[in-house]
């Protein structure tokens, strides 16, 4: 997709459970060069609503898809509901797809917020289809969602000319510095970073996998030391990927420096050890006591886990 042709963005969702994260991204779309669609825009038509959003659909070039827990107005005749009904005439008409679902493990969300019964099995069913078809992210509320988007419209629209970059980095230490006090609250969040690969890959530990879901045996990691933002080197050391990534870790010298997008992750399970020995490790030392004088150390045990996951490199 080029950057040089003006783009229209279709919004969809539900909407009093999303009103924020809506507008979040009516925000973040006013600093690019784009004509958005979405019902806050409606206005009075002779049209029915749901002919008024699916003649928005074909109109537009980008249908966004955010899913919550409510499966929002049913269209009579089908049972499906507006949002689906939306999706499938993006599909249909081959537009560009993005779709980002309500993280269930990191996310708070009221319960009158939430469909039960028949709508609940709809929702699901909907999502199983999503998620088969597409590749969707996860969100964890309105801030969340704003900065992955972010980060997909710099790589495919176009911004306004009067509008400045923002600094990425000092986003990313923001957020790394609130994620270090509430590391629960924060985990999921994405942020942009540099730095250098102090070592080529090794196989993540069984302790890494289970602490945070990853697959035993299919899963990567590699030392990182952090330039950018600043202070970061001393508390974020790891970054992991699942084997997909494997190509693209082995052929990085320890001498380049990269920017990449990357998840901050935590788990309230300490790790004991990064990197998995698949044979008995034998270590060797010498036993040194002071009798008199001498330096003592105290060693305070974690009390959880803090981890990188790669997300994708920054294109130039």
């Amino acid at each position: 997709m080029t950057k040089d042709k003006k783009r229209t963005v279709f919004i969809s969702s539900t909407f009093e459970d999303l009103t924020a994260e809506r507008r979040k991204i009516w925000e973040l779309l006013s600093s690019y060069d784009v004509n958005v669609r979405g019902m806050e825009r409606f206005g009075a038509r002779k049209a029915s609503p749901l002919e008024t959003c699916i003649a928005e659909v074909e109109q537009s070039d980008i249908y966004i898809g955010i899913i919550s827990y409510r499966l929002g107005s049913i269209e009579p005749k089908t049972g499906k509901s507006y949002t689906q009904l939306e999706y499938e005439k993006a599909l249909e008409t081959n537009k560009d797809i993005w779709f980002y679902i309500k993280d269930d493990k990191n996310s708070k969300i009221s319960p009158l917020h939430i469909d039960f019964g028949e709508k609940h099995e709809k929702l699901q069913s909907f999502k199983s289809i999503i998620k088969e078809r597409h590749t969707t992210d996860l969100f964890s509320d309105e801030i969340d969602l704003q900065e992955k988007l972010k980060r997909k419209f710099d790589d495919v629209l176009k911004r306004k000319q009067s509008e400045d970059a923002t600094n990425e980095y000092e986003k990313s230490k923001t957020i790394i510095n609130r994620f270090l006090l509430v590391p629960k609250a924060y985990s999921g969040r994405e942020i942009l970073v540099k730095g250098r690969f102090m070592s080529g890959p090794f196989p993540a530990s069984k302790a890494i996998c289970s602490a945070f879901n990853f697959e035993y045996g299919k899963t990567i990691g590699i030392d990182v030391f952090i330039t950018e933002p600043d202070n970061t080197a001393n508390h974020l050391q790891y970054v992991f990927t699942d084997y997909s990534n494997i190509d693209r870790f082995l052929g990085i010298s320890v001498e380049d420096e990269l920017e990449f997008y990357c998840q901050l992750q935590f788990s309230e399970n300490p790790v004991s050890s990064e990197k998995a020995n698949f044979k008995d490790v034998t270590y060797s030392y010498m036993n040194m006591s002071f009798n008199a004088t001498g330096m003592e150390s105290k060693t305070i045990k974690a009390e959880g886990a803090i981890i990188l996951k790669f997300i994708d490199f920054k294109k130039p």
